[in-house]
């Protein structure tokens, strides 16, 4: 934390640092803001809260939902992946897929409950129609099986608004979407989510007070990283560094370095800069077409592939 509040000062004096971290570094963080106020309070740097693993808790969240239920069993009779994989999405081993499974399960359940309300419309004869949302609240009430998958689709679609607010850049969408979303830390006992993910929120909720320079370029969508000009396509500052991790790392990492004090401080110092002339050569020698912009989920394709999964799980 002093070193990159002395880097932001040298490069840019009086800008408050903001430092992204996974949980049990975000922990530790906050208490030496708390023990230390003089030095590192809160008003001295922003310390955020991961999207990333956010986002990797929320889906193993979702997978303790499902545990037990035939979810994945309905997931590999419907060919959306392997079996080996299926089995790997109620721990969320691979976020890109996980989260591809449960916009196929959201979608279905979507369909397959408006197929059940045109049946209740048709056997309804001359009674009094309810609406959808009265239905659904209807049928939530008397049957406990419609009542869990209803909780499924919130579930589910509570963990895409929050992807949605990343990739948009939409913070006060976050914040939402990061509120709306503790009770369920609470319920299925994510006990080291439930207990800081709510310091997290209050720190966002404070920024206006505390810090109210950082807020205005949060609000303007800074508070996530922009990689690409392509559309829905901005990530989170942590997931922006495990990317950066992996490029500087290369195909060994520090494998065999390990011995060679020499060697390996040559490797952590030029590191990072080999990576960032390769990236800028990379850019520039790139061509840009009108569809680059576009997001690779927009391809034909794609979404040929995503309607097949979805109708084949409509079948299992």
């Amino acid at each position: 934390m002093n070193v990159i509040h002395s880097a932001v000062e040298l490069v840019n004096p009086g800008q408050t640092p903001v430092i992204a971290m996974d949980q049990p570094l975000f922990a530790l963080a906050k208490q030496i803001q708390w023990q230390w106020p003089h030095t590192h309070g809160e008003d001295k740097l922003l310390v955020m809260f991961g999207g990333l693993h956010i986002e990797l808790a929320i889906l193993r969240t979702l997978g303790k939902w499902l545990d037990k239920s035939g979810w994945t069993t309905v997931m590999a009779n419907a060919d959306v992946a392997t079996p080996g994989v299926v089995d790997s999405f109620t721990s969320a081993k691979h976020i890109t897929r996980t989260r591809r499974a449960h916009q196929i399960t959201s979608s279905s359940l979507y369909v397959l409950q408006h197929r059940a309300y045109e049946k209740y419309i048709t056997r309804a004869e001359d009674r009094v129609l309810l609406s959808f949302t009265d239905w659904r609240e209807k049928m939530s009430e008397t049957c406990p099986h419609f009542l869990y998958w209803c909780r499924v689709i919130e579930l589910q679609l509570l963990c895409l608004q929050l992807v949605k607010a990343f990739r948009t850049a939409d913070f006060s969408l976050y914040v939402d979407s990061l509120t709306k979303m503790m009770p369920w830390m609470f319920a299925l006992d994510q006990t080291n989510y439930s207990r800081w993910l709510p310091v997290h929120i209050r720190d966002m909720q404070e920024l206006p007070i505390k810090h109210p320079d950082v807020y205005d370029k949060f609000i303007n969508g800074f508070f996530v990283v922009h990689k690409t000009h392509k559309r829905f396509s901005a990530i989170a500052p942590d997931q922006a560094h495990e990317q950066e991790n992996a490029v500087v790392k290369g195909e060994g990492g520090a494998v065999g370095l390990t011995e060679n004090p020499g060697a390996l401080k040559r490797w952590m110092i030029s590191g990072p800069e080999i990576a960032r002339i390769v990236s800028e050569f990379e850019k520039t020698t790139s061509s840009r077409s009108a569809d680059s912009l576009k997001h690779h989920e927009q391809s034909y394709s794609h979404q040929t592939a995503f309607c097949r999964d979805v109708q084949s799980v409509l079948k299992s």
